[in-house]
Formats: C-alpha cells, sequence, structure tokens
C-alpha cells in the first residue's frame, strides 16, 4: 500500500449553503459553494474542514468535519459536500442553516486515505464513520477499483440510501436487525478477513469498532488505515490540543498527522472517538 498522502496547507474562506437534505433523523447532508472558487488543491477522502459556527466567546472552536464527496470542481467553482449529525451546539446550528447562508471555513486539512493500485479494498464504516468513506468508495468507483463496504448502523432508520447507488458490494448491519445482518460491523469484517483476499482495510466508526478492526486486520496481514476524530483547536498542529498516544509512546496530532493513520501507530487505549 501507498504511504498515506502528505497534508495540505489549508486556506481561510467564505462558503454558502447551496442545499440541505436530511438524510436520517438528525442527520443532513449540507452542500457549500466556495466564495471565489476553488481556492487551493481539491481534497481528498479521509481531508477535514474546519466550521466557524459562530456564537461569540462561548462557541469559539470551529468543528471539524470530513469531507463526504465534491460535488464539482473546476477553475470557477468548487461545491462540497458534507455529512453531519445534529448532536451539540455548533452542529445544531451548522444543520439549520438555510439556502443562502454563509459560513467561515479552513481547509481541506490534515492527512487523507492512500489507495493502493490494485487488488480489493475492504471498506468497514460505523454510524457518522460513514461519511469519509462514503466519498472514497465513490472515488474508487470513479477509478473502476474494486472494493467491499460495510456499513453499521444503530437501526433501519439511520440507513444511508446513498449507499444503493455505489458500484461496490454493499454489506449492512444493524444492531437490533431491522435492516441486513444483524450485529456489529466488526463481526462482519472478521468473517469477511478470513475468507476472501483483500489488500487493503479503511475503517472509519467509533472506537471500539476500529480498535477490533485494526487488530484483525494486522492479524490477517491486511494493511489498514484508520480515520480518527478528536476535538480539535487549530486543526493544523500548533495547539495539541487533539494529540493521542501512538505506539512507542509516540505522541500524534490528530489534525496534521492524521486523521487517517496506518493502524499499526496507534495505541488504541488512547485514541480519539471516531466519527
Amino acid at each position: 500500500m501507498a504511504d498515506i498522502a502528505s497534508p495540505t496547507r489549508g486556506v481561510t474562506c467564505a462558503a454558502t449553503l447551496e442545499r440541505r437534505e436530511e438524510a436520517s433523523p438528525g442527520v443532513f447532508i449540507l452542500e457549500f459553494r466556495l466564495d471565489g472558487g476553488p481556492p487551493v488543491a481539491q481534497p481528498v477522502p479521509g481531508q477535514f474542514y474546519q466550521f466557524n459556527c459562530g456564537g461569540g466567546r462561548e462557541h469559539m472552536l470551529p468543528r471539524p468535519l470530513s469531507v463526504h464527496g465534491v460535488t464539482r470542481w473546476d477553475d470557477e467553482v468548487a461545491v462540497l459536500k458534507f455529512l453531519v449529525e445534529s448532536v451539540g451546539w455548533g452542529t445544531e446550528r451548522l444543520c439549520s442553516l438555510e439556502d443562502g447562508d454563509e459560513v467561515g471555513l479552513l481547509g481541506p486539512l490534515g492527512r487523507g486515505f492512500s489507495l493502493a493500485e490494485d487488488g480489493k479494498a475492504l471498506l468497514v464504516a460505523g454510524g457518522m464513520g460513514i461519511a469519509p468513506l462514503f466519498f472514497l468508495a465513490s472515488e474508487m468507483d470513479r477509478g473502476d477499483k474494486e472494493y467491499d463496504l460495510l456499513a453499521g448502523f444503530r437501526s433501519a432508520g439511520q440507513f444511508y440510501r446513498p449507499l444503493s447507488g455505489l458500484k461496490g458490494g454493499v454489506d449492512v448491519y444493524t444492531d437490533d436487525g431491522s435492516l441486513g445482518n444483524r450485529g456489529m460491523v466488526s463481526g462482519g469484517a472478521d468473517g469477511r478477513l478470513e475468507g476472501v483476499v483483500y489488500n487493503a482495510v479503511y475503517t472509519c466508526g467509533p472506537q471500539a469498532m476500529m480498535t477490533v478492526v485494526a487488530g484483525i486486520s494486522e492479524e490477517a496481514g491486511v494493511p489498514c488505515q484508520v480515520s480518527l476524530a478528536s476535538r480539535m483547536g487549530c486543526g493544523i498542529g500548533a495547539c495539541r490540543s487533539c494529540v493521542i498516544e501512538g505506539r512507542g509512546a509516540e505522541n500524534l496530532c490528530v489534525c496534521s498527522d492524521g486523521p487517517v493513520f496506518e493502524s499499526y501507530k496507534v495505541a488504541w487505549t488512547g485514541a480519539g472517538d471516531i466519527e
């Protein structure tokens, strides 16, 4: 597998909401047009933007959100897609924006996923971990790359319908068995890695799920890339508020060393929760 891509130097810009769609209860697809056109290189799957949600001194920290897709990117217009769950003051404000409302952004930031040149990949998403992995799967479709995607949700009500439009194999797991397979998506990954030959694993989801997927991937000898999430201040590695423990007692900054890491570099007892 190729090395994980180097981080890009993000820029600050204004963005205008062009479309808001409720994908499932409390989860919204938000499409933003970057004012002034593309300011820097096009983001890759796994990279993120820092959103200024407003709110003055009580809500100063921006919210980091993974890029969910690129709707348009050319010399004149850049439109990016984000999948956002309303879980607190900042994300609630973003999810309540109306078409034409403006926000401030910083990005693209961090290191994204690196695709293997050939072979078949396994993508494992838990909950909102589908945000960067759907973008990754869409880019793999564009490059005619083979993959299977396992997606886990609490119940059928949280299922992300656009998954049905992907070209790769999609297998759904729900905690209550109301859709697809009953059980944890990490269990599905375990079965796949025992019986199917994959040359790479990409995963994003809750920490417990990530720990299992990373472990079984390493046992199977399959390189695994993980997308971590953490509360962040600056998003560029200066404030060190998102530092986690790496193996060998190395400190890893989620925003600038990641958010995508090779799984063997992370000491999972110190990893942040995953989005």
